[in-house]
Formats: C-alpha cells, structure tokens, sequence
C-alpha cells in the first residue's frame, strides 16, 4: 500500500501569510515573442489561439483587474515610480501667483490680503463721515428739570383762532381737536428737558420735534409740541448745538387737561415718543440732513397739574 505523502509545511505550501502578489514584471513577460510557445505557457497559448475560445488570452489582464478585498498593495520599487511621476505632475502645474489687491501683507502672526485691507478702510472712512454728516446728537432725558409751566396764559397775547394759525406755522400741530377750549385753565404747558450732545465737528440745528407715539387714549389732549428756544425778539428760532458740545434743550408741549385726573395727565406724557423733523448740519455753508433722533419720555417724570 502506497504511503501518503505528508504536507511539508516548511514549503510555505500551507501557509497563507506566505502568499505573495504576482510580479507584474513577469507577468508581461509572458506576452513577448521569445517566451510564446516554451513549456510554461505552450497550453495556455494554444487553448487560447484556437477557434474554440471566443476571446483572445493576454497575461496583461492578470494585471488589470486585482481582487480589492485582498488589499493587495504594490511592490515597492513601483511605488516609488508613481509618487515620482505624481511629483512631476505637481510641478508641471501653472500656479498663479497673488498679485495686485490678492497679495498677502503680514499683520501679527498671519496674513491678510490687500483687499481685506482695503475693504476695512472703506467701511470705517464710511462710519466716520456718516458720524460727521449724518449721524444725530444724542439727547438723554433730565427728569430733575422736567416740568409743568405755571402761570402759563395762552390766551394773553391772541385768542384761540390767532394761537392755531400761529401754531400751525411755527409748531407741531398733533391734534386740532385738542383746541377745543377757550378757558386758559383748561390747558398746561409742559416743559421737557433734555441733555443733547454733539460728537460732529459741524453745528446741528434743529427747527422742529414731532410725536411719532402717544396713548390713543390721549391723541386729542396734546395740543402742539415746539422746541423751547427763542431769540432776543422773543421769537421761536430753531434750537441750535454747536460743534464737540453738550447743551440742555427743552421741549414745551400744550396739553388740554379738561376732564383728566392727574394720573391721566402724566400717562398721556409718559406713553409719547418724540422725535427730531429737519434736523441738519451747518457744514461749509450747507445744511446736510440728519438722521432723525427718536426721544422716549421717561416714566420717571411726575408732574403736577397746578
């Protein structure tokens, strides 16, 4: 009885780790001339150069397509090779260098572009002007000098029909409803006051406040608003800041108290909401519009109807 021969294992034969990847060298060896027909691959050329195979054999497949769950990797002098040409490639490549506004200026520990640059500087030239040109003084309420005028009457110098007109032409008329008495005690004058500050290098001038908001409840109790400044003539003139200052300007408003408790009266003044109307800039001779100023009474404010 014939023996079996055992496995030698020492051969690798039964080793998986000692499988190796075809030398793909060798491989395309097979394909020349001076190999075609030798012992190694005489059956292999003639079953595929026969009629009964419909494609044609070529080693140069094997090399083609590669089992990728295998992750079989490459011998390393063709690994070599191709970091080499990779390398070649890169450096073939036309890299545009930064020129004009795209090139880099060091600020600190990094760089910036010009055009960064540039953009920053036209925004805060921008803010400064509009500070200079367009930008409002900034007015905060003084309540300690907020207060209703006594002794205030209306009618001393014209009646009711010249104080309309006149009102209308000087003043902010809110509600004509409001003028609806004829008796002075009907009537108060509050004087608010405010603390403005003038950041520009230009005078401002403002000729008139509106109300922007009142408590519908109390729409037709405010008369008119104007700014309390007048010239040497006792005339209105617009209320005036000069340039890098702080002044303290004053608010009258003519509110028809008939009918109101006292806590009416100082809600209709506490819920309103003024604001500046044509206020502009003296600058070289030219008045430069202003952003209006928006004013909110203060809730603070307690005022007496006396």
């Amino acid at each position: 009885m014939a023996k079996k021969k055992k496995r030698n294992m020492a051969d690798g034969s039964g080793d998986m780790d000692a499988i190796k990847l075809p030398d793909k060298k060798k491989i395309r060896a097979l394909n020349e001339e001076s190999r075609r027909g030798s012992a190694v691959n005489q059956y292999a050329e003639a079953l595929f150069s026969t009629d009964k195979s419909r494609h044609q054999g070529s080693f140069e497949r094997a090399i083609q397509y590669e089992d990728p769950g295998r992750n079989l990797t490459l011998v390393p002098e063709e690994e070599e090779e191709e970091d080499e040409d990779d390398i070649t490639e890169f450096a073939a490549r036309n890299v545009p260098k930064a020129t004009g506004l795209n090139r880099g200026v060091k600020l600190g520990g990094q760089y910036v572009r010009k055009k960064t640059i540039v953009i920053w500087c036209v925004v805060a030239v921008s803010f400064l002007l509009a500070m200079m040109f367009a930008f409002p003084p900034i007015m905060t309420d003084d309540v300690d000098n907020s207060k209703v005028l006594e002794n205030q009457d209306i009618f001393k110098d014209m009646g009711m029909t010249e104080l309309k007109a006149y009102a209308s032409a000087h003043y902010y008329v809110h509600s004509q409803k409001a003028f609806n008495s004829e008796k002075s005690e009907s009537y108060r004058v509050v004087e608010l006051a405010f603390n403005a500050r003038n950041l520009s290098p230009f005078t401002v001038e403002i000729p008139k406040v509106v109300v922007t908001k009142v408590d519908p409840l109390y729409e037709d109790h405010i008369a008119y608003v104007r700014i309390g400044s007048v010239d040497e003539n006792g005339k209105d003139v617009p209320e005036t800041i000069p340039a890098f200052s702080s002044k303290k300007i004053t608010v009258q408003i003519l509110v028809n108290v008939a009918e109101m408790s006292e806590k009416e009266f100082n809600d209709a003044i506490t819920s309103m909401i003024l604001s500046t109307e044509g206020m502009n800039k003296k600058v070289l001779g030219m008045s430069i519009p202003c952003v209006p100023f928006f004013m909110f009474v203060s809730n603070n404010i307690s005022l007496e109807l006396k």
